[in-house]
């Protein structure tokens, strides 16, 4: 997620898929031997994410899903130095889950 100020937040989603389904185990196992159920591993904040780009869309929030097989920090690094480079490669090759960005065309002075 990011808006015309930068990068605000950027998720690894594979941990979060992980402890979503060893938690799936651990509350079947609990079930059957009836147990406390263990308390649900926190997940992406989606929903909070998507409020506070509708709320602020004067900030032109973007929210994207995409594979990478850049590592996390690395991903991170670029949209330090070279956030345009990979906003564009992002809005091309990712899934656009929310945008309230408007491609204006920039117009030459002769």
């Amino acid at each position: 997620m990011w808006d015309m100020l930068g990068l605000e937040c950027l998720f690894e989603v594979e941990p979060y898929i992980k402890a979503h389904e060893e938690w799936e185990k651990q509350q079947i196992v609990a079930i059957l031997k009836e147990e406390q159920v263990p308390e649900k591993p926190p997940g992406i904040p989606l929903q909070m994410m998507l409020l506070r780009a509708r709320v602020n869309s004067q900030r032109a929030y973007e929210i994207y899903e995409f594979n990478s097989t850049v590592e996390y920090a690395e991903l991170k690094e670029a949209f330090i130095e070279s956030p345009q480079h990979i906003v564009e490669w992002i809005r091309e090759n990712g899934k656009k889950v929310y945008s309230d960005y408007v491609k204006r065309e920039k117009k030459l002075i002769v």
